[in-house]
């Protein structure tokens, strides 16, 4: 019994530093829509074949390796082979851990519900076994699991294993807080069930249930308790976070609580403010000189470039702030509330596409009030090629702007990052110390051209950009244009380069994952990255879970409570991961028009302070004609029909 009660005061030491968050709420996403959440992977196995989870994406033939920092968003699907598991992380500090052999698909992430002001968060577990240790975004969020034969909603700060068996029964554990279930044969035959802490519930295939004894000592709940072991380490002598980094978003302050002092150290600079400073700045790593945004790999995410970063801290630091270097600290990080893909500035030359950390310089050049001293970039000159980048204090650049072709440089708009608003005291500094010509501040500004990194168009998929990285003298000797002729490379420079590089990257051929479908007549052969399987499993595997498909039975068993007001007009909800929203097709109704019409889904049909109230259904509901919204719909993940209603449960002895 003593052992028992230490283990769940394990866990919950774990889980409070998971949860105990006092800041401010989710960053804003630069370029994105409002309120738009992520996850990520944030710890996976690798098995004795080099293979390993998956994560199989909306409009990607094939899926792509699970690996540290991978980036995950509604539509999703995360797959575990039969030896391996991983853990996915919320950037609110919400874990999910796989067990081996399990799909698993993020449907929403704090979607707007169209009856109130809430937002719901659908995560179905397909196949397999899930570990979670939710923590709820804030009051308005509604978080279910979904499974084939029921919806299984979860308290804030609870934990709980969820099961798929093969039969398609549901097997429900909650170690901690509360859980509740809805499930049923239909609309008219449904049954809540709370599952409380150290309870079981199983829901059978055949819709009844059983209330059964918890199993402890599972080896997945073993596996996960030696996890959390390792968890805990991470928070020995941590130090008391500055007041300024309290005030930011969530996702940084978990950082800063787990992995701030273990991988690096908060510091004060009399120029900078609070910036954090990883220990690689010391030589003490693998990887030899270190920098930002080069080792790791790009990926396509929302059809933006992504960075996934190779250091196992590197989901917030690369995501949320700026690097900056200075001579006397190395590399620093600003934290900041605006979520970004990566936070660098891309250009191309020569047939390389080429990036660097976004620096606070690029908001200083890009200032309106520059006028021409805003405009850098590539530019050729006699038979080679130079980087234009004009400190203010030295004026060098006149003499070179009158060298350079106007469509051969930026004019501040293609690549632009808003600058998050806890940056703006730091950069008024620099700009004031880079008026009185301040040495340090001038050093770290003429640095700015040599972190440039180079790689051609198959060396943007590789799996380690810092291995295919070209030298810069042959990049900008190689196929020198004629000055002044208007040669191949100078017309893509006009171009948005990281739209090319995204253009590049998803037409290239998959150079170390994808799973491969044989050839005809060829033996298989396994992948080093991935489990090989034949063609005709791969398309039924994969359809699946595209459609995310239950049976011929529409999903009714949901807690959110559109669904019961649909169903009282008759017509239904639909859930949409390409964009993350709840729809009413019929109603020609969405979570954007929640936000912005002020509109509002109730039982006598749709309510709005701008529109007025009107019903828009009559009978079994509106007319069938299609809208663009009612068509767009089709790309819903997974539909729901109306209503549920409570009783007829049966509680088999």
């Amino acid at each position: 019994m003593k052992l028992k009660s230490l283990g769940l005061l394990l866990l919950w030491g774990v889980f409070v530093i998971a949860v105990s968050l006092s800041a401010s709420d989710q960053s804003q996403v630069v370029g994105g829509p409002k309120d738009f959440y992520f996850a990520h992977i944030s710890f996976t196995e690798t098995g004795p074949d080099g293979g390993g989870p998956t994560i199989l994406r909306q409009g990607f033939a094939a899926p792509e390796p699970a690996v540290l920092n991978a980036p995950l968003g509604p539509g999703d699907i995360v797959q575990t082979t039969d030896r391996t598991r991983c853990e996915i992380q919320f950037d609110t500090g919400t874990i999910v851990r796989l067990d081996i052999s399990t799909d698993f698909k993020i449907e929403t992430i704090f979607a707007r519900i169209l009856s109130q002001k809430k937002g719901i968060s659908n995560l179905a577990l397909i196949r397999g076994r899930v570990y979670i240790m939710y923590k709820e975004y804030d009051s308005r969020e509604l978080f279910q699991v979904l499974t084939a034969n029921a919806a299984i909603k979860m308290k804030h700060n609870s934990v709980a294993m969820i099961k798929v068996l093969e039969d398609g029964s549901t097997d429900i554990q909650v170690r901690y807080g509360k859980a509740s279930a809805i499930f049923g044969p239909d609309t008219d035959h449904t049954r809540e069930k709370d599952v409380n802490k150290l309870e079981r519930l199983l829901v059978l295939k055949d819709h009844q249930f059983e209330i059964a004894d918890y199993i402890e000592g599972m080896e997945f709940e073993k596996w996960n308790d030696e996890v959390n072991a390792s968890f805990m380490d991470l928070h020995k002598g941590k130090a008391i976070l500055p007041a300024p980094l309290q005030k930011l978003p969530k996702a940084v302050f978990y950082f800063a609580q787990n992995y701030g002092n273990k991988y690096g150290e908060w510091i004060w600079d009399a120029i900078y403010g609070y910036v954090w400073r990883p220990f690689y700045n010391d030589r003490n790593y693998p990887w030899g000189d270190w920098k930002p945004y080069f080792f790791g790999h790009w990926t396509v995410y929302q059809n933006q470039m992504f960075w996934v970063p190779d250091e196992p801290w590197g989901w917030v630091p690369y995501h949320l702030g700026v690097w900056h270097w200075d001579k006397k600290l190395g590399w620093v990080w600003f934290p900041g509330s605006m979520f970004a893909p990566a936070w660098v500035d891309w250009d191309f030359i020569n047939g390389y596409y080429c990036w660097r950390p976004w620096s606070l310089w690029d908001w200083y050049y890009m200032d309106s009030f520059l006028g021409p001293w805003g405009a850098y970039g590539f530019y050729s000159e006699g038979d080679y090629w130079n980087y234009n980048w004009p400190p203010k204090s030295s004026r060098r650049s006149e003499e070179v702007l009158t060298k350079i072709r106007k469509d051969q440089l930026k004019k501040g708009g293609s690549n632009y990052l808003p600058m998050p608003k806890e940056i703006k005291g730091t950069f008024k500094n620099l700009v004031a110390k880079l008026e009185l010509k301040d040495p340090r501040v001038l050093e770290s500004l003429n640095h700015i051209p040599s972190e440039l990194v180079f790689i051609d168009r198959a060396g943007l998929n590789v799996r380690r950009v810092q291995d295919r990285v070209a030298e810069r003298d042959k990049v900008m000797k190689a196929a020198t244009p004629k000055s002044g002729s208007p040669d191949t490379a100078a017309r893509d420079m006009m171009r948005e380069p990281s739209r090319e590089a995204v253009r590049a990257l998803r037409s290239n051929k998959p150079a170390e994952s994808g799973l491969r479908r044989p050839e005809a007549g060829s033996a298989r052969t396994p992948d080093p990255m991935l489990r090989t399987i034949d063609g005709r499993a791969l398309d039924r595997s994969l359809n699946a879970l595209r459609s995310m498909s239950f049976g011929p039975v529409e999903r009714f068993r949901d807690w959110n409570p559109d669904v019961r007001i649909a169903r009282s007009l008759g017509v239904r909800i639909t859930y949409s991961s390409l964009t993350n929203e709840v729809r009413c097709p019929k109603l020609n109704i969405s979570s954007s028009d929640i936000e912005r019409f002020g509109a509002r889904l109730t039982s006598h049909g749709i309510s709005s302070s701008q529109l007025g109230n009107f019903s828009g259904v009559s009978g079994g509901g509106n007319d069938s004609s299609s809208s663009s919204r009612a068509s767009h719909s089709d790309h819903a993940s997974h539909a729901a029909s109306s209503g549920g209603k409570e009783g007829g449960g049966v509680k088999k002895n």
